[in-house]
């Protein structure tokens, strides 16, 4: 039996601007994901996420962490940053930072590998680790490699970069069991006490079950693990169809085992923006989606790989939205390519007028660059002119070079999610 270990960071983007700089200490703050932006009310349109409190203006943006003194005053992740001055008027809202976290996750991944037998990051602040030989197989040495994990993780990333650790004998509950004690706890499951640590907590804990699965988990007349074992297999089939399977396990406390080393190829290559103010013609759509697709195709020439299947999406401000996306023999690696085929795909589909909140490009069917190689001559020489400027962004950094046609797009990299823009 494998012993599997979860490693959680606490208010991970607020920690580190607090840690960052000490004048935050103490204090309730909030990072939002595109921070603060002043903004004219008068060409506020009307539908558009918009909100004026106070001397401050606030464009769409959400809180993608909250500080523990912003919890404690009902500060909450996802809640809208006018809702939180309005919880707390003296919140201090900071626009996120990725090249600082991106830091911090290098140093706790790094952490991780010289001790783990296998390492997988799950998030930009929290990692599964594979820990059974280096434990000695035991949960005795499973406890005293986590108590100096954390000692490791203060001394590397600050006092205020705080993480809670759960140890089991699956992924599940070793994710539970992290989330179980907070902030800076560690909590350990023995195989013979998972059945007894499952029963105490809520549904709505587990990874997997969301609001909507609960809700119908309930009806059924399961509220707890407990009365969710009296559940047979064949009903929550007929319920849930095969999201029965897990549902069937996890009430037993069983789970993966398995970590997967962040060495392995990824299945696609994506990025999405949410725009600050909704986007109202064809011209600035087309703009925006080939920058992203330019970001898209710049990460997987990094990871040397080429792509078959584009996909598109958008989101309207009513929060509808549509996807599409088609399939190609030659694999594509340059963004013009990739917008060109995205945009022909979304735009005699979309509806603009709605007003559109967001869009997102995508690439799987994923190869080796090194295979695709352009038979026409205007194509081999795109690919060396591409060769030549990912030379100087390696040099200098992504978005060295931008399209003409790409330059009034402005990008503030995320806060949250699991890619970052940017080297570590």
């Amino acid at each position: 039996m494998r012993i599997i270990l979860h490693v959680d960071f606490n208010s991970f983007f607020a920690s580190v601007e607090q840690q960052a700089n000490p004048f935050l200490r103490g204090k309730p703050i909030a990072v939002a994901g595109k921070g603060r932006e002043s903004i004219d009310v008068s060409a506020t349109h009307a539908g558009r996420a918009r909100v004026d409190i106070g001397q401050l203006r606030y464009t769409r943006s959400v809180v993608t962490t909250a500080s523990r003194e912003a919890k404690k005053r009902g500060v909450k992740t996802a809640m809208a940053t006018w809702e939180a001055r309005k919880l707390c008027p003296e919140l201090i809202i900071i626009p996120g930072d990725p090249h600082k976290y991106s830091v911090i996750t290098a140093r706790l991944m790094k952490l991780l590998r010289l001790t783990a037998d296998a390492v997988e990051q799950f998030s930009t602040d929290e990692a599964f680790a594979d820990i059974t030989a280096a434990s000695g197989g035991d949960y005795f040495g499973a406890t005293l490699l986590a108590e100096q994990l954390r000692s490791d993780i203060r001394r590397d990333c600050g006092e205020y970069c705080t993480a809670s650790i759960g140890i089991a004998p699956n992924r599940l509950i070793a994710k539970l069991a992290s989330e179980s004690h907070k902030p800076d706890g560690l909590t350990v499951v023995r195989p013979e006490a998972v059945l007894d640590f499952i029963d105490s907590r809520p549904l709505g804990d587990f990874c997997g079950i969301g609001f909507k699965i609960e809700k119908h988990l309930n009806m059924l007349g399961a509220t707890t693990t407990k009365t969710m074992r009296e559940l047979s297999y064949a009903q929550l089939r007929t319920e849930f169809k095969s999201y029965g399977d897990f549902l069937y396990a996890a009430a037993r406390g069983l789970g993966d085992d398995s970590v997967f080393n962040d060495t392995d190829d990824p299945k696609s290559v994506g990025h999405s923006y949410t725009f600050p103010t909704s986007l109202d013609n064809d011209r600035d759509v087309r703009r925006h989606l080939l920058a992203l697709a330019d970001r898209v195709s710049w990460r997987m020439r990094k990871q040397g790989l080429a792509g078959t299947h584009v996909t598109t999406y958008a989101r309207y401000d009513d929060m509808g939205g549509v996807g599409f996306g088609k399939q190609f023999k030659e694999p594509m690696f340059d963004g013009l390519a990739i917008a060109n085929t995205a945009l022909s795909i979304l735009l005699p589909n979309l509806s603009i007028p709605r007003g559109i909140r967001l869009l997102g490009v995508s690439v799987s069917g994923l190869v080796k660059l090194a295979g695709a190689n352009p038979l026409l001559p205007r194509d081999i020489k795109n690919r060396n002119a591409l060769i030549s400027l990912d030379k100087i962004s390696t040099k200098y950094g992504g978005g060295t070079w931008q399209r003409l046609s790409t330059l009034g797009t402005v990008f503030k990299e995320r806060v949250s999610g699991w890619h970052y823009d940017h080297e570590v």
